[in-house]
């Protein structure tokens, strides 16, 4: 498989932290999972540094795949408006925003991040132009778009205090974002091959090893 070393890093990440708040408690596990800036739990937000990560980083993948089409072209708003939603989601995930517009609204926070869900489905919708993506580019926005819902379920319905509720959150979150990440990588490597062949230039492929 194209990235079997990162699905298999994650996953013993993954199992390791499950394991940890089964063995343990919710309030132990929380210390790696806690929101940056979250001053009332001291900790280390190891998962949401990562997620941060990843959502910028998909920002910059879309930022370099608009470098690859011109104004003309039918995706460049497609990657505009995928290049604002991941900068605001990382903004989102580092400074609590959905959070303290919930706290807010006194309205549960899980519905807002839907909400943000249901308007991304909408630009792929519109905008995506999904059946020229690759077929594992397709794969990776399905998987991520299922992982979000499980996410949102979780976050809304699941008891607060339900064993390992935290770890599957968080995990589960982590894992879209990862997808997610592909879904751009695949597409930046269509439209840098896209490119390359209109120069006439021979196909460059980025590789990276996962």
């Amino acid at each position: 498989m194209k990235y079997y070393r990162i699905f298999l890093l994650i996953a013993v990440y993954s199992i390791i932290l499950l394991v940890t708040e089964w063995q343990t408690s919710q309030l132990f596990i929380r210390q790696f999972l806690t929101d940056i800036g979250q001053h009332e739990i001291a900790g280390y937000a190891i998962n949401t540094t990562l997620s941060v990560f990843l959502l910028w980083a998909t920002a910059l993948l879309f930022m370099i795949s608009l470098s690859c089409v011109d104004k003309k072209s039918p995706e460049y708003w497609f990657f505009i408006s995928q290049i604002i939603m991941f900068i605001y989601l990382g903004c989102d995930e580092r400074f609590l925003i959905h959070e303290s517009v919930g706290r807010f609204l006194g309205r549960n926070d899980a519905y807002l991040l839907l909400g943000l869900g249901v308007i991304e489905v909408g630009l792929l919708a519109w905008l995506g132009n999904l059946q020229q993506k690759t077929q594992l580019a397709r794969q990776f926005l399905y998987t991520a778009a299922v992982l979000f819902a499980v996410m949102v379920v979780i976050d809304a319905k699941f008891p607060k205090d339900m064993v390992m509720r935290l770890s599957l959150e968080d995990l589960t979150k982590l894992w879209a974002d990862i997808c997610l990440f592909l879904f751009a990588w695949e597409i930046m490597q269509q439209q840098i091959n896209g490119k390359n062949r209109g120069l006439g230039e021979p196909q460059i492929t980025p590789q990276i090893n996962m």
